[in-house]
């Protein structure tokens, strides 16, 4: 005879196996895209550092030559994103 508890909790852990199994996806899948986000900083850094050098060749007083005046726009763009939301 079949006993009601054995089958709730075959139930159960079945539903737990799933579950884990589905934590474990999507886990893997931030994991592809934080490496997917993080190359394309490298990218955007290395854009960057490549339009300092000729900026500064063409102007060398230029104001985005200074970090505190690049971060300053960074600054305003992320705080106006955000105040977006």
């Amino acid at each position: 005879m079949l006993n009601p508890t054995n089958i709730a909790d075959s139930y159960w852990l079945g539903v737990a196996e799933g579950e884990a199994q589905k934590a474990t996806q999507l886990a893997q899948e931030w994991k592809t895209y934080a490496k997917s986000v993080e190359a394309n900083l490298a990218g955007s850094e290395a854009v960057k550092q490549a339009a300092l050098q000729e900026l500064a060749k063409l102007d060398p007083k230029s104001y985005l030559l200074i970090q505190q005046n690049r971060q300053k726009i960074f600054d305003a763009a992320y705080d106006a994103m955000l105040a977006g939301q």
